[in-house]
């Protein structure tokens, strides 16, 4: 049985979670491959028999992880599993991906997610998951990849009653801020909030903001330049941004504002999930301050490198300010 998982992993919760599963896979197949997200033809994977596909939640599934599985071909009759990490709900990332698998007719075998957690800058830092995922978290995900292989060998000596039902149909709804819109809404608007300094800029010698933005959604090459068409309100072009030729202070701010309201209706499901042993609090609650934003805390540029995660202003001098290496 030939396998592959793909991810998708910004800040490299989804990363480590996705190498355990391969590790687990291995167990039972001795090989298993490995790729990010954007370094796979979706159109090259029918010579698989076992595709798993992880990501991040971002209410429902990111665009640019539907866009690869909605240009997915050649993998009719081909197994499929799905995991993703999120910070205090799974949100609706199964009940989105799991038309878009069946429709280019994969057979869904199961799917499994863990907590992780939040660099947002709009969010408190540190965020209530803050921890995860940590060994535990990695062993269960080793296990759930051991898991999956066995589980599509028994389904493909014919035990299809091992496949699990779809899930309920929920439509994503994103709770609605005072103004009527909600917290997607001011997501969407995040490229058009950016602004670009051109004279602070150091393109093309970096080229960080173009080359990490997961849906290619910047451009620095054209004039006016493309920023965040499309965009998934990741942050990460203006956190990697080494000078603060990005600025997204404006879009943060109301971001601020829609998560003190989001925020606290989430934790309560996070609380039942610690009374019925779904979660484990690496944090103490009381550490969690709302009024404490990262954008108050990471107040200098780069606020995030890659390799070293997020810089608070005592730890940059420690770092190549021109931040020239790229990769996720």
């Amino acid at each position: 049985m030939k396998s592959i998982v793909i991810y998708f992993s910004q800040t490299g919760n989804t990363e480590k979670v996705a190498r355990a599963i391969q590790a687990g896979i291995e167990q039972v197949t001795s090989h298993c491959d490995l790729s990010e997200i954007r370094q796979v033809d979706p159109l090259r994977l029918q010579d698989y028999d076992l595709i798993g596909i992880g990501s991040p939640v971002m209410g429902a599934d990111p665009a640019n992880v539907g866009d690869f599985v909605n240009r997915l071909r050649f993998v009719g009759g081909k197994h499929a599993f799905v995991f993703y990490t999120h910070g205090t709900n799974p949100g609706f990332f199964w009940p989105s991906i799991y038309p878009k698998l069946t429709a280019r007719g994969l057979v869904v075998i199961g799917q499994a997610h863990w907590y992780g957690d939040c660099h947002l800058l709009h969010m408190p830092q540190p965020y209530p998951t803050a921890g995860h995922p940590d060994e535990r978290d990695l062993e269960e995900a080793e296990l759930f990849g051991r898991e999956m292989a066995i589980r599509s060998a028994h389904i493909r000596a014919g035990e299809t009653d091992l496949i699990p039902p779809a899930p309920p149909a929920v439509p994503p709804r994103p709770p609605r801020i005072d103004d009527g819109r909600s917290v997607l809404d001011i997501v969407n608007a995040f490229g058009s909030m950016l602004r670009f300094d051109r004279g602070k800029c150091l393109y093309p010698d970096c080229r960080l903001c173009v080359d990490n933005c997961p849906t290619y959604g910047n451009d620095l090459s054209v004039d006016p330049p493309v920023l965040g068409q499309p965009c998934l309100g990741c942050e990460f072009c203006a956190r990697l941004c080494p000078t603060g030729a990005l600025d997204m202070s404006a879009w943060v701010e109301e971001m601020i504002e829609g998560s003190k309201k989001h925020l606290p209706m989430m934790l309560p499901g996070l609380d039942k999930a610690e009374a019925e042993g779904r979660f484990r609090r690496l944090i103490p609650i009381e550490k969690i301050d709302l009024n404490s934003p990262g954008i108050r805390q990471y107040t200098e540029h780069p606020q995030w490198i890659i390799g070293k995660g997020p810089q608070k202003p005592s730890e940059k001098h420690k770092n190549d300010r021109r931040g020239r290496g790229n990769g996720r």
